[in-house]
């Protein structure tokens, strides 16, 4: 029972990218589902199952004013899969109800995993006078949904190997929801064609066993230079857009040599410059690659990427030049045990992951709320992955943890560790042109003065504080959310930052 019916809906949003099957969701009529509407949107943006299920008043009261009483119909548009509308209890058998929980169930994972909304109508009196013709709650047996795969066609890979093959390109790789294998699969084939990968966190990529020799993780930094960057033939671009802007803005340069592989849904290419599209599951794609034993690119190639990468990686090294949210997540990377799964939030957190996440041979699954990219609802987001996933890690600024400080009260039955940047406010807007003008801290920084120390004490919650340093590695090493969602707060001078990183990319336009 999650109280406040926005985090709930978030809530269920955490649980459901833990699990990656659908999660329910319930409440009352009125305003009480409207409230679920920015999770429906980043679960429909990001392709994550919910079932909403609304209970609403019925048809006769519509337009009439009677008490909490709205149009609730198709309440979520396009952003939901789909809409089913149910009759009030009485009307049709039970198994009736089943049958549309089976297919709520269905439509929320193909052929476009989604939100799904029900809509039910309930009568007065809601609950009957005799409680016997209620039936008893009882579990059916599991569901059983085989979700198709999507292969290439023969035709489509001969002809992407033949484009690929014996010629300079990239793999990038954005967030998704990468199969079992995958990460494997790219890496040898990243070998075989001799090429560099981009590899955003959200993908998973930076962290495992596979090989990591292709995997670049200084693009953000490196690509930042003035010099024309070495100019590939093809792109095979997997998953969602990068985080980065530098690397959005390279994809854009790359016009029609850039390959999205798609298996449904919209194209992530904003630039609208793709000529060639692939619909298919990225894993047999690759198979299918591999198996036609592409020629490797012209010798030095992938060299010339590792290179720059490499010098990327020194400058960030760099103490005239490292931001204190390098070390942080450098202490993150060291410290998170074998596994872990880390929520990292939207605005500054995310792109500090990107820009300075190293990557280990040691699991890591790195998930986020990237499909609308909003602070809304992340701390919710965390409590119900650490309901599915105990232990889990949650990274985010004070202005998030603000945003959604309702989230805290489902953290008290979870396991888990909230790990909190106070920056003092929207952080991010002082690297943009923002800063210079006198409205910035009304307008944009946005300062809330609140403190986490006494939103924990608020909920119930342990906390401490810690600097981004020796102090967090240790912290994140112990008991980890044993009393409900432990808080760790990192003080970060927002000034010193910002310094800080704009001295790194005045060093990296000069690589």
């Amino acid at each position: 029972m999650v109280v406040d019916e926005r985090s709930a809906a978030f809530y269920a949003l955490g649980q459901a990218r833990a699990g990656g099957g659908p999660v329910a969701v319930v409440a009352t009529s009125g305003t009480a589902a409207a409230n679920w509407y920015p999770a429906v949107i980043e679960a429909s943006m990001d392709d994550v199952p919910l079932i909403l299920i609304s209970a609403d008043r019925p048809a006769e009261l519509l337009q009439t004013g009677a008490n909490q009483t709205i149009d609730q119909r198709r309440l979520f548009g396009d952003f939901a899969r789909g809409f089913i509308e149910l009759p009030p209890p009485g009307e049709v058998s039970l198994s009736f109800y089943e049958s549309v929980g089976r297919r709520a169930a269905d439509k929320s994972q193909w052929p476009l995993v989604g939100p799904v909304h029900i809509n039910a109508a309930f009568r007065e009196p809601v609950l009957p006078a005799d409680a016997s013709v209620v039936p008893t709650w009882s579990p059916r047996a599991k569901t059983t949904i085989a979700r198709p795969e999507v292969r290439p066609s023969a035709a489509s890979v001969g002809a992407l190997a033949a484009r690929v093959s014996g010629q300079p390109g990239v793999i990038v790789c954005g967030r998704g929801s990468y199969p079992s294998g995958l990460a494997r699969a790219i890496a040898e084939l990243a070998t075989r064609l001799d090429c560099p990968v981009i590899a955003d966190p959200l993908s998973g990529l930076r962290w495992g066993p596979h090989r990591r020799n292709r995997i670049l993780t200084a693009a953000d930094i490196f690509m930042r230079r003035e010099r024309r960057l070495p100019q590939p033939d093809w792109v095979l671009q997997f998953g969602g857009i990068p985080t980065s802007r530098v690397i959005q803005e390279w994809l854009a340069r790359t016009g029609e040599a850039l390959l999205p592989v798609v298996p449904a849904g919209d194209w992530p290419e904003p630039s609208r410059s793709a000529r060639t599209v692939i619909h298919s599951d990225p894993l047999p794609l690759v198979t299918a690659l591999l198996d036609g034993e592409p020629d490797p690119a012209p010798e030095g190639w992938a060299a010339d990427w590792s290179g720059l990468d490499s010098a990327g990686g020194e400058l960030m090294e760099q103490e005239s030049f490292r931001p204190p949210e390098a070390d942080l997540v450098k202490a993150l990377e060291q410290s998170l045990p074998a596994g872990a799964w880390l929520f990292v939030g939207s605005s500054m957190p995310i792109r500090s992951v990107d820009a300075f996440a190293r990557g280990r041979d040691r699991d890591l699954f790195v998930i986020g709320n990237r499909g609308a990219s909003g602070i809304d609802g992340c701390v919710s987001t965390v409590s119900g992955l650490a309901d599915c996933r105990p232990g889990s890690f949650g990274l985010l600024g004070d202005l998030t943890l603000c945003h959604d400080m309702n989230g805290l009260l489902p953290g008290k039955d979870v396991a888990g560790t909230l790990i909190v940047v106070n920056n003092g406010g929207g952080g991010i807007f002082g690297l943009l042109p923002h800063h210079e003008r006198p409205e910035f801290e009304q307008l944009w920084r946005t300062p809330t003065g609140l403190q986490p120390e006494k939103m924990a004490a608020l909920f119930g919650l342990p906390y401490v504080a810690a600097a981004p340093d020796e102090t967090l590695t240790g912290l994140l090493t112990e008991g980890n959310g044993d009393s409900g969602l432990r808080i760790i707060e990192v003080h970060v001078d927002a000034d010193h930052s910002w310094a800080r990183h704009k001295a790194l990319w005045r060093a990296a336009a000069k690589l």
